[in-house]
C-alpha cells in the first residue's frame, strides 16, 4: 500500500516537471486531490527513497534536484555555508548602510542568514553544525562545503575571535558525527578567554589538518572585508585561516561618488589592496552598487565597463546590489529630505542588461540582490526576483549574458550536447602585476562550461617581489599561481568519452579538472616559472597531493623545473 507521500511522488514523475515552479504546482494540487496537508521536502525525499527500495521507480536525478529545498551550487556537490559574526565596530559610515541592535552594520534581522545567526548568538559552530544539519534532512550533499563568512569587516576583528570564529566552525565540520548522536551537546568548546592567539593558531592547524580527511571538507573560505583593511599582514593572517576568496566592496569607481556616501576610502586604495590580494594568488569577489547618490544609469554602465576595462581591477567575480533605501541608514534621511532620489526600476532594469551583456565570459556575476525583505526596503529596488526578470527580457530581444553563472552547467541542465563536442578554451587578460589566463572546458559554441581553472603568471622583476607580501609569505616568491579550480562533476557522465586518445573508462580517473591542471602547469613550463602556488582550500590538499604538489606553509606547491 502507498502512502499519501508516495502517491505524491509518482503524480509528478508521470508529469514530468523541468522547473521548481512545476514541481510545486504538481505538489500542491495533488495534495489537494488527497484532502492531506502539502508535505514538507524532508518528507517527499524519504516518500522518493521508499519508492526506488520498493522498486516502484528507478533513480531520477532530475526529480532529486526539484526536491532540494534551495537551488544552491550543490549541483555541482559543493554546499553553500554563511555564518555571521557578532556585532562589532565598522571603521565605515557608508550612507546606505543599515543600523540595527545586536547586528553587524550593514546586516538587518529580517534577512534569513542573519535571522538565524541571532537566534545561535553567532555562536560560529551552532551555525555550522545546524545548517549542516538542514540541508541533509533536505537532500543535499555536504561532504564538500564552501564556507562564506559575513557581518561587516573581519580584519577589524580582534585576532583571537578570527582565529577562534574560524577554529569553531572546523571543529563543528569534524564532529558532526558525533552531533548526530542525541545525547551530543553542539556547545562551543574553546573559550576564547582562556586561549593566546599562538594556542588558537594552533588548535587552527590541528584542526585544519582534521578536516583534510573529514566527512565535511571546508574546500573554500571567502572573508568579507574592506579595501581599507588589507595589508601584508593582515593577508599573512587571513591565509593562516584558510582563506581563499575575499569579498571587497568597492561600491563604485569614481572617488567623487565614495566621498559623497562617505565611503571611507578611495578608488586608489581599492586597487592597491586587490594587487596585494593578487600577489598572494586570492581570488576577489567585488562589490558594485548601481543608483548610489551622485551617479545616473548611464554612469553606472560606464562604471561597470571601466571594472573589466581598467587592469587595476578585473575581478574574478561581482556583486551587483542596485541601492535600497533601508530606515535606519542615513541615506533615508536624504531620501526623506528629497536629497536623494533613486531613479526609475525601467532605467534600473535597463542598465543591468547593459552590465549582463558587457561582462567578460571569465567573471562570474554571484549576486544581483541583497537578501532582504521587501517590508524593509522603502525605496529602490524592490524585486526579489530580478535575476529571473532580466533573463526573460533578455530572451525575447535575443541578448546573452556571457557570465560564468549564466553558462555554468548547473543552470543549463536543459542544454543537450554530446561529451564529443567539449573543447578546451583559453582566454588570457592583462592585468596590473601579471597575466590572467582562464581555462575552460566547454561546448564549441561556448554556451555552456563544465570546468574552470584560474592561472595567474605574475610579473617577476625585482620591485614587484620587494613587496611585503614576500617577505612573510617566502614559499610563494617567484610562483605561477592556480587561485581556481572548479569541475561540475555531478553533471557529466564518467565514462563518457572526452578525449579520443582516451579509453572510454580512463575518464573517471583522469577527468577534467586533471586536465586542466595539466594544460595549467605546460603553460607554466613554456613561461619558464620554476613552480605553481595553489591557494586551495583545506579540503582539496588531497586532491593536489596525488597530483604532485607538496603543502608548504598554507599553500600546495609543485615544483615544475
Amino acid at each position: 500500500m502507498l502512502s499519501n507521500e508516495e502517491k505524491i511522488i509518482l503524480e509528478i514523475i508521470s508529469q514530468t516537471p523541468s522547473t521548481k515552479a512545476e514541481f510545486n504546482n504538481i505538489r500542491r494540487q495533488t495534495a489537494n486531490k488527497l484532502k492531506i496537508m502539502h508535505p514538507s521536502n524532508r518528507q517527499l525525499i524519504q516518500a522518493y527513497q521508499n519508492l526506488i527500495k520498493k522498486k516502484r521507480i528507478k533513480i531520477n536525478k532530475n526529480l532529486e534536484n526539484l526536491m532540494k529545498k534551495a537551488d544552491i551550487r550543490t549541483l555541482s556537490g559543493i554546499a553553500v555555508i554563511t555564518s555571521l559574526t557578532k556585532a562589532y565596530h565598522c571603521p565605515g559610515n557608508c550612507v546606505y548602510c543599515p543600523e540595527e541592535a545586536k547586528m553587524p552594520k550593514s546586516y538587518l534581522a529580517s534577512e534569513p542568514a542573519a535571522a538565524r545567526a541571532l537566534g545561535l548568538q553567532f555562536d560560529p559552530y551552532k551555525q555550522m553544525s545546524s545548517r549542516i544539519k538542514t540541508l541533509e534532512k533536505n537532500g543535499h550533499p555536504t561532504d564538500k562545503i564552501e564556507y562564506i563568512i559575513k557581518g561587516g569587516t573581519w580584519n577589524t576583528y580582534p585576532l583571537k575571535y578570527q582565529y577562534w570564529f574560524i577554529l569553531e566552525s572546523f571543529r563543528a565540520c569534524n564532529e558532526m558525527k558525533k552531533i548526530k548522536n542525541k545525547n551530543f551537546k553542539t556547545k562551543t568548546k574553546n573559550n576564547i578567554n582562556k586561549y593566546s592567539l599562538s594556542d588558537l593558531q594552533i588548535e587552527l592547524e590541528k584542526a585544519q589538518r582534521k578536516n583534510e580527511k573529514a566527512k565535511h571538507r571546508i574546500i573554500g573560505l571567502t572573508l568579507e572585508t574592506r579595501p581599507d583593511a588589507i595589508t601584508p599582514e593582515t593577508i599573512y593572517h587571513m591565509r593562516k585561516q584558510g582563506c581563499t576568496r575575499i569579498e571587497l566592496g568597492l561600491q563604485a569607481p569614481d572617488d567623487k561618488i565614495l566621498k559623497l556616501i562617505k565611503r571611507g576610502h578611495t578608488v586608489q586604495q581599492f586597487k592597491e589592496a586587490l594587487f596585494l590580494l593578487r600577489q598572494a594568488g586570492f581570488k576577489v569577489d567585488l562589490h558594485f552598487m548601481p543608483d548610489l547618490p551622485g551617479s545616473t544609469a548611464k554612469h553606472d554602465v560606464e562604471m561597470y565597463k571601466l571594472i573589466f576595462s581598467d587592469p587595476e581591477l578585473k575581478p574574478d567575480m561581482i556583486k551587483i546590489y542596485p541601492c535600497t533605501v533601508i530606515k535606519s541608514a542615513e541615506l533615508y534621511n536624504w531620501y526623506i529630505s528629497g536629497k536623494y532620489k533613486p531613479y526609475n526600476e525601467k532605467k534600473l532594469f535597463e542598465a543591468l542588461i547593459e552590465m549582463k551583456i558587457n561582462t567578460p565570459r571569465y567573471c562570474r556575476i554571484s549576486r544581483l540582490i541583497r537578501d532582504i525583505p521587501n517590508p524593509d526596503i522603502e525605496a529602490g529596488n524592490a524585486i526579489t526576483n530580478l535575476r529571473e526578470e532580466l533573463k526573460k527580457e533578455m530572451h525575447k530581444r535575443k541578448l546573452k549574458c556571457n557570465c560564468l553563472r549564466c553558462r555554468e552547467i548547473g543552470h543549463n541542465q536543459n542544454f543537450k550536447f554530446k561529451t564529443s563536442d567539449l573543447k578546451l578554451f583559453i582566454d588570457k587578460y592583462n592585468t596590473i602585476g601579471g597575466e590572467e589566463y582562464f581555462l575552460s572546458f566547454e561546448d564549441k559554441k561556448r554556451n555552456v562550461v563544465l570546468a574552470f581553472l584560474r592561472l595567474r603568471l605574475p610579473n617577476r622583476d625585482k620591485n614587484y617581489y620587494a613587496s611585503k607580501i614576500f617577505k612573510l609569505q617566502p614559499e610563494i616568491k617567484d610562483s605561477a599561481f592556480i587561485r581556481e579550480l572548479h569541475t561540475y562533476g555531478q553533471l557529466i557522465s564518467l565514462n563518457q568519452k572526452i578525449n579520443k586518445t582516451k579509453k572510454r573508462n580512463e575518464i573517471q580517473h583522469t577527468g577534467l579538472g586533471k586536465s586542466l591542471v595539466a594544460e595549467a602547469e605546460k603553460i607554466v613550463k613554456k613561461n619558464n616559472y620554476p613552480k605553481i602556488a595553489v591557494i586551495s582550500g583545506v579540503g582539496v590538499r588531497d586532491y593536489y597531493r596525488k597530483l604532485g604538489y607538496k603543502k608548504t606553509k598554507t599553500y600546495m606547491i609543485k615544483k615544475i623545473r
